[in-house]
């Protein structure tokens, strides 16, 4: 049966979950606050003005719907969160873009005793404009992650990081599956009671049809409470890429930084810079910058606006000589009825700049969003 033909029963379901009922309580207290059940949908429309990022792509209208279900589980020392999500996707005229994107994701987390952490398992299915390679893509994603915390004493602990990724296309000849290994270790010192000064070493390996990377980074900073009234991330370092297939290297200065300013109880500011290798479709190495300013003013309980602005270059450094720059801004605003109902709207503005002909494009789009969790 063709996904289209499930569009009725879909967006009946949204409906009956979007339009608020007092005497319907869809939350689950199995046994008080051991073991909670929610359930969550939203509906939206959508103006793309570009759907594949190129010169002169074509624009659609998309109607979307999605309809999930979470469980929180809090008993004995391993806590449990676990989300399902399936969306539907249906473009207007372009109907071959349409797509059912499910998402299936599974956490273990442990917070009591000397030792935490966590182990998360994802996958998840993305059907979006990649303008990287000028297409629209579909793929399969399934990631791994296991962070474990431990406390040397009072002033140090450590941390490490391990992760796993595979990337499978779906849709398009030509684009590699993807396999990532990541492995980091980092040492905090609790210089005060706001304040932690981190240190760490980041092992991450690469592997597709044309060859495996090889990334070694170092880096530092600080975490916390930056600054009064400043929260978030600030790290700097140095990363080395060994491309095997032409026993080229790379190098950089790199950067990663995440910071919250709340300037008063109704404006909050977020900013964040980026530095770092990635890989792309087809294998190549890419040199990403990418630094962003958001804010957001809430009027009210029920009434908020935000926006944002930010400036991105991606530097090919393997192909091709290629380099990207882009600009974006965007505008939003939020109702929300209850604690339950909520819309939001939204439009949003990119210019690409390339030394690349098929990746000197506008992209322009607004959406419509209603959504709703029990």
């Amino acid at each position: 049966m063709r996904p289209r033909l499930h569009i009725p029963y879909i967006g009946l379901a949204v409906f009956a979950l979007l339009v608020p009922q007092r005497s319907v309580f869809a939350l689950l207290n199995i046994d008080g606050t051991r073991n909670q059940i929610y359930v969550f949908g939203n509906a939206s429309y959508a103006y793309d003005s570009n759907i594949f990022a190129q010169n002169g792509g074509e624009g659609d209208s998309i109607l979307g719907a999605s309809l999930g279900v979470e469980l929180k589980r809090r008993a004995g020392i391993i806590s449990v969160n676990g989300r399902a999500l399936f969306e539907y996707l249906r473009f207007s005229r372009l109907s071959q873009q349409n797509a059912l994107n499910p998402t299936f994701y599974l956490e273990f987390n442990k917070t009591t005793g000397r030792t935490t952490g966590a182990l998360t398992i994802n996958a998840y299915r993305t059907s979006r404009a990649d303008s990287a390679v000028n297409i629209r893509t579909q793929s399969w994603n399934f990631p791994l992650g296991l962070s474990i915390k431990y406390p040397v004493n009072d002033k140090l602990y450590v941390t490490s990081q391990t992760g796993y990724l595979r990337r499978t296309f779906s849709n398009s000849s030509g684009l590699l599956t993807y396999v990532d290994y990541s492995q980091a270790i980092d040492l905090f010192y609790v210089f005060t009671s706001k304040l932690d000064l981190v240190g760490g070493y980041r092992l991450r390996v690469g592997k597709t049809d044309l060859g495996t990377t090889t990334d070694h980074g170092f880096s530092f900073g600080a975490t916390n409470g930056l600054l009064p009234k400043v929260n978030g991330t600030v790290r700097i370092g140095y990363q080395i890429r060994d491309i095997g297939a032409t026993d080229e290297t790379y190098s950089q200065f790199t950067t990663s930084a995440s910071v919250t300013w709340n300037a008063t109880r109704k404006l909050n500011m977020t900013g964040a810079v980026a530095r770092d290798f990635t890989t792309t479709a087809v294998g190549g190495s890419v040199d990403t910058f990418s630094a962003v300013a958001r804010g957001t003013y809430i009027f009210t309980r029920r009434y908020s606006v935000d926006a944002g602005i930010g400036y991105g270059r991606n530097k090919f450094v393997s192909g091709p000589p290629r380099q990207d720059d882009f600009f974006t801004w965007d505008v939003g605003g939020t109702i929300r009825w209850n604690e339950h109902f909520q819309v939001t709207g939204s439009y949003t503005y990119l210019l690409n700049w390339s030394t690349y002909a098929l990746s000197d494009f506008e992209r322009s789009g607004y959406s419509l969003n209603v959504s709703s969790r029990f």
